[in-house]
């Protein structure tokens, strides 16, 4: 496959990126450095890697659609934008890619430029915008300085809710959705993996903190002699389960062990 080129002298080539005049250059692949949070910050999905990685193929990597690198005071260049096209690049043997460099003062405004350029492009599922939210809702740099009183400035503080929302391009009620998941595991793990929307997984977490409530409210309520019979029977409980679990697997009859494992799971479920 043919050298990619843009122009004989690389470092004179000019290109309009939003009204901003930059600088467009050939960067080799090793040039590059892939870092996080940016290099998982968005899913790379397989139909759209497919149709870049063909069209690529075909006319080679287009100088009018540049990847974007961070060049750092160290002449390090991590690539912010662009992760879709670079492994494109990579799978077909390509020695390098047109790239505009910019300059950060922190990985935060890094960050900040990486969502912004993305958000617009495509529709984020639950599972990307869950990713987003638990990278970029996070205490920023000064936000424990000394703020002006709202009586002096006239204008009510924003809400941290109401910043990250504004910085992914989503609602404020969706960030707060958010905080409640990524605070289970288990639900934020089921969103990440597209199973549940983040909506489902809050609403569930939400009716499981009332249920709790309330059966501690009534627990409150009941003489300590029933709670010690209750906790017996519990631990009784318990036992019995283990019996089971190794009944299950040591009975020499298949027809007693499938009775073991689903009396096994009543009670497993009864104890729920």
């Amino acid at each position: 496959m043919s050298k990619l080129t843009m122009t004989t002298k690389p470092e004179k080539a000019s290109v309009n990126n939003s009204g901003d005049k930059t600088v467009g250059i050939e960067l080799y692949l090793d040039q590059i450095t892939k870092a996080e949070p940016f290099a998982s910050l968005f899913t790379i999905k397989a139909e759209v890697f497919e149709a870049i990685k063909a069209d690529m193929q075909t006319r080679g990597f287009d100088p009018s659609k540049p990847v974007n690198v961070w060049k750092k005071p160290d002449d390090t260049r991590v690539l912010v934008d662009g992760y879709t096209r670079v492994r494109a690049a990579e799978q077909l043997g390509l020695l390098r890619v047109t790239a505009y460099e910019k300059s950060f003062a922190s990985e935060a405004e890094a960050l900040s430029y990486a969502v912004h350029t993305q958000k617009d492009r495509r529709n984020l599922s639950d599972a990307e915008l869950i990713r987003l939210i638990e990278i970029i809702d996070r205490p920023q740099e000064g936000f424990n300085t000394t703020l002006a009183a709202f009586e002096a400035t006239g204008e009510k503080p924003m809400k941290t809710a109401d910043i990250t929302a504004a910085a992914i391009g989503t609602s404020r009620a969706k960030v707060e959705r958010a905080r409640t998941v990524l605070a289970d595991p288990e639900k934020a793990s089921a969103v990440r993996m597209g199973e549940k929307t983040i909506h489902q997984a809050a609403q569930e977490i939400r009716a499981k903190r009332t249920s709790n409530s309330f059966r501690r409210a009534v627990d409150a309520k009941k003489p300590t002699k029933t709670k010690m019979a209750e906790a017996d029977a519990i631990a009784e409980a318990y036992r019995i389960l283990s019996c089971l679990k190794t009944l299950a697997r040591n009975d020499p009859e298949e027809s007693r062990r499938d009775a073991y494992k689903s009396a096994t799971s009543i009670l497993r479920q009864a104890l729920k």
